[in-house]
């Protein structure tokens, strides 16, 4: 596998990030014994899948928390992972702009840049946590380009819910003593729902939504349902993914990255080559 944790300065953010980026590169079970020219072919694009990381988090946590590097490498996709220091991924009136960050300028560098494909039907968009709500806000927003939309611990809020979910771990976490920030009230808060019923009345072509989400999660599960609820009633594609057992963790978010490169995304795993099967072969039964 091919991994690198690229850092660049940023016009959006006005100062230097970070970005782990997952690439196709050789593998020994499945090209071995191919020419180099058909493992690295200058003209192919690979269809790819861009990570939101939650709260508290950075661009690395993918791929310290999970299998994530191995199935890009099975499925030949390249995974890139923006860091958004809990900002949300929101543009700020007198700061850095990260939603703009990542859906602009990340982007127009990555195709510039890296062998990635510009087919809406290659692009996929996902998170978990906080990273579901970016995730989320930039599937609906710009739904012309990303065909599948990987929705982990998240999904849309009901209205009528302050004091639950989220809003109310927020809010403990933040008594706590964490320093995570407050939301500076100049911030708009972008309302998924009404965007989302406005695409839809509109005849855009909103993503196919994996809402994927642990049934003991008491912080995203409400949102998880109501998000599920309102997509069936709009006749969006939605695929509902959930654990009993399973809370806001990463036991069940590796579950999820393994069943999104095998399931749930349209991707092939590669075969193995034949001196890969070999190794691969059963083991003859003892006479």
């Amino acid at each position: 596998m091919a991994v690198a944790r690229l850092n660049l300065l940023s016009r959006e953010l006005g100062m230097s990030t970070n970005v782990t980026l997952i690439l196709p590169s050789f593998d020994q079970n499945s090209d071995l014994g191919k020419p180099l020219e058909e493992v690295y072919n200058r003209d192919k694009r690979y269809p790819v899948l861009w990570l939101m990381h939650g709260g508290s988090g950075d661009d690395a946590d993918y791929l310290n928390w999970t299998n994530v590097a191995r199935y890009a490498v099975e499925y030949d996709c390249a995974v890139i992972c923006p860091c958004d220091y809990n900002a949300g991924y929101n543009d700020y009136p007198r700061g850095a702009k990260y939603y703009k960050y990542i859906t602009d300028e990340l982007r127009a560098f990555c195709l510039a840049r890296l062998p990635i494909s510009e087919r809406r039907e290659d692009n996929f968009i996902g998170g978990l946590s906080m990273g579901s709500g970016g995730a989320m806000k930039i599937a609906v927003d710009c739904c012309e380009q990303y065909s599948q939309a990987l929705i982990m611990s998240g999904g849309i809020g009901p209205k009528n819910s302050l004091g639950k979910g989220h809003s109310a771990f927020r809010e403990k976490v933040i008594a706590a003593g964490w320093p995570m920030p407050k939301q500076p009230g100049d911030v708009l808060r972008f309302d998924v729902e009404a965007a989302l019923r406005a695409d839809v009345a509109a005849g855009r072509p909103v993503p196919r939504f994996i809402m994927a989400c642990g049934e003991a999660d008491n912080i995203a599960w409400e949102a998880h349902v109501n998000g599920v609820n309102i997509m069936n009633e709009l006749g969006c594609e939605v695929v509902d993914f959930h654990l009993p057992g399973y809370r806001h963790e990463w036991d069940f978010w590796e579950i999820c990255m393994r069943k999104a490169f095998s399931e749930w995304l349209p991707l092939t795993k590669k075969p193995l080559s034949p001196v890969s099967s070999a190794w691969s072969a059963p083991v003859p039964e003892k006479k």
